[in-house]
């Protein structure tokens, strides 16, 4: 019913109080269901001798406890919890030492390699085991909007950075667990770290490949926070994110 796998904080993960990046969660999800499409079968490199690819769209990560410190074990566990033609949608718990500290869920496509168009998902969903259980109580993720409700009154920022051949995934396109670190890189240094990520929900809308730079852009309004990355050279957005926060 569900899958379960145990990761070890690295240095490289961690802030500078020595406690896991909360970002670094959803990457350990990604790994986690990775590993759980790999143990059924339909991992990767599985469906695309299908000519096929695996694309999340949606994830939304609210984090509830104390992040591991470093060399702390972090014990994740995905599921499958609902299915429709086109769309696998999966679940996760993060815990540390049998505590809640994370949970999240994520909207997961097959499509074609080239294009990019979804496809029929049905023969790959089944290889999953079906819980019928929501972290969210089975809601649809929140449509994400550049609007949002920030205020008048809120400070925008940003910056730019170019795709560096390392930040590419087996697409060759930018690797999706780098859109929150990116999206997140415009905010001031003294607000990320006088707060604490609460929550962050993204919607993610296209590739970017080597060499593209990348504007990252945040808009600020006390706790609240809506993100994107776009494409500096047509303007395309990557993605769009909206993040809560909480005094430290």
């Amino acid at each position: 019913m569900t899958f379960s796998r145990t990761y070890g904080v690295r240095s490289s993960e961690i802030t500078p109080n020595y406690t896991l990046k909360e970002y670094y969660v959803g990457m350990y999800f990604q790994e986690c269901f990775a590993e759980y499409a790999a143990s059924r079968g339909v991992a990767a490199y599985d469906v695309s001798k299908d000519g096929l690819t695996w694309i999340t769209s949606d994830v939304r990560i609210d984090f509830s406890g104390d992040a591991p410190f470093w060399r702390e074990k972090i014990d994740m566990e995905v599921w499958v919890w609902k299915t429709t033609t086109a769309r696998i949608y999966v679940d996760f718990f993060a815990r540390r030492g049998g505590a809640e500290i994370a949970r999240g869920s994520s909207i997961q496509l097959i499509a074609d390699a080239k294009t990019h168009r979804p496809v029929r998902a049905d023969k790959y969903a089944e290889k999953f085991d079906l819980r019928e259980f929501s972290v969210f109580g089975g809601g649809n993720l929140e449509k994400i909007g550049v609007s949002g409700t920030l205020t008048e009154n809120s400070e925008t920022f940003e910056t730019a950075q170019a795709v560096r051949f390392d930040d590419l995934d087996f697409n060759l396109h930018l690797n999706n667990v780098k859109y929150v670190p990116r999206a997140l890189e415009s905010m001031p240094a003294e607000y990320r770290l006088s707060h604490k990520l609460v929550s962050y929900r993204i919607k993610f809308l296209h590739e970017a490949f080597f060499n593209d730079t990348v504007v990252s852009t945040v808009s600020i309004s006390g706790l609240e926070c809506l993100h994107t990355l776009a494409r500096k050279s047509d303007g395309v957005q990557l993605c769009l994110m909206k993040s809560l926060w909480k005094d430290l």
